[in-house]
Parts: structure tokens; sequence; C-alpha cells
């Protein structure tokens, strides 16, 4: 269909008259719009049918997405608890409308609005720079959220050289030293949480080390202590079961000591993740076979 091609070539969205100059009629533009090929986002504005709903929220109300809202649409770790709506718009903006509903107004507390942006992004994932959104959430995330966000945004590869080692730099200087040693080693938020925390525990670390006849694992503290990190999904069926208790085996026979924590002990138990930690470093249980 050459409407559904003229509107992604346009970036997944366009305003009705951009549509008419290519030769569509708004007759056409209905019908696609009853059939489910279109959405009407607000008047005069046209999206692809498949455009993800964070963003066409930020594109009826009159803006692009921000902040957290801008974190998630492109991909990058957040922490777990609930962030409202947030966008940016040009600063002599009116009429906003409502991310449901465009024909009401934007009501209060309907979403976070900052009048800072220079234009309206209108492609996907309508949303600002990964660098820009992680600038504005700075000073709302504690150190190690930030840490962990920036990680995600290394490892997904969303930042360009100089703006990865701008942010670096910023957050050096202004948040915590530790930013200095922010890689793509990290696999989830966190393990980037915990990576933040043991870099600031004055012990050797080293991130991702393969071990032979056991692979890698995510930290080896000291010489001889292991900490893992597992997501919900960890373990898929027997067979991953069974190999993951013979790493462990392995792991014992070599010299050395694991501990385990889910992902969801780490972002929200980390007393007791740090309580076992540091009880096995005081052991010395990093320190000799």
């Amino acid at each position: 269909m050459q409407l559904l091609i003229d509107l992604v070539m346009l970036g997944g969205t366009a305003r009705t008259r951009d549509l008419l100059q290519l030769g569509h009629s708004k007759y056409a533009l209905a019908v696609a719009v009853r059939d489910g090929d279109l959405i009407r986002i607000r008047q005069g504005h046209y999206s692809v049918g498949r455009q993800d709903e964070l963003g066409l929220s930020a594109y009826r109300i009159g803006g692009h997405l921000a902040g957290m809202s801008a974190l998630i649409a492109h991909g990058v770790w957040v922490p777990r608890r609930v962030h409202p709506l947030e966008i940016a718009v040009p600063p002599h903006s009116r009429a906003l409308r409502m991310p449901s509903d465009a024909r009401r107004r934007l009501e209060p507390g309907a979403a976070i609005v900052h009048w800072d942006a220079e234009r309206i992004l209108r492609s996907a994932p309508f949303a600002e720079s990964v660098a820009a959104a992680l600038r504005r959430v700075a000073a709302r995330l504690s150190a190690g959220e930030l840490f962990a966000a920036f990680e995600s945004a290394l490892a997904k590869r969303l930042l360009s050289r100089s703006e990865a080692e701008s942010l670096r730099a910023l957050f050096a200087r202004t948040v915590d030293p530790r930013f200095e040693q922010a890689g793509r080693l990290s696999g989830s938020g966190a393990e980037s949480l915990l990576h933040f925390w043991l870099l600031g525990i004055g012990v050797g670390l080293i991130q991702q080390l393969s071990i032979p006849g056991v692979g890698d694992v995510d930290f080896v503290l000291g010489r001889w202590q292991i900490a893992e990190v597992d997501g919900a999904g960890y373990h898929s069926g027997p067979a991953e079961f069974e190999r993951d208790r013979r790493r462990h085996a392995v792991a014992s026979a070599l010299g050395y000591r694991t501990l385990r924590f889910s992902a969801r002990m780490v972002e929200e138990e980390f007393e007791l993740v740090e309580a076992a930690i540091l009880a096995a470093l005081a052991r010395g249980d990093h320190l000799s076979a």
C-alpha cells in the first residue's frame, strides 16, 4: 500500500497536508484509519498503526518523549518503579492534549512537561536522544541507578563515542568518580548496580572473567570469590539447570567460592546482598582457595 510506504518514508508519522501533497486523498486516509493501517494521533496528524504507544502518547500531547520516558522508549534500563509520562515541548507550545485522547486538553498531572525542546521529534521512537535523557534524569536517580542506566546505554551502543566520553566525564565529576570505570560488560541493570557497589569497597575486581570449565562469570572478587546475578528467566529447562550445577561443581573443584543473587534481590533487597558479600570478604573467602 503506497500510503503506508510513504508514511514510513516520512518517519512513521506525518501531517495531513504532507500526505495530500504526495497524492493521497482524505478518503484514502479515512479508509486506512478504519482498517487499522493508520492511527489518527491528533487533528491533522497520522501514524502507521504499529508505532509504540508510549511515543504516540507524547505525540498526541504535542511533544516528544523526554527523561525517563525517553530512556524506556530507547530500551535503556530504568529502576523498577512507576515513572509518569514525561515529554518535552517547545517553549511557546499551546493546546496540549491528553496522552490517550487528542480531543481533550491536557489535564494537570497527566504528564511531566518540559518546555525546552528546540523542535518536536516526529519520527519513532518520538524521543530525545539517550544522552539528553541521561542528563535530564541525573539529579533524580541515585548514583548507582544512574550508573546502571549509563552502562545499559553503553552496552546497547546507544551513545556515540563523544557522547559517552562527555557523559562519563560529567558524571565522574558531578556524581561519583566510579563513572570513570563504567563499561559495556554488565549484562543487566542489576549487574550494573552490583558493579557500582563493588567498585567502592576496595577489593580487587574482575568482571566477566572466563574460567576454564566454568565459562564466563559476572565478577571475581580478589582471587577466589565469584559473585553472579541471575535474571528471572535464567533457567529455561532441566538441561540448563544441570549445566548450571556442573559449573558450580567445577568452580568449587578449582578452588572458587560462589555467591549467587537474583536480579530482584539486587534491586529490592540490596542490604542482604551487601551483608553476604561483606561476610565472605571478612572470612577471607576471596584470598585463599
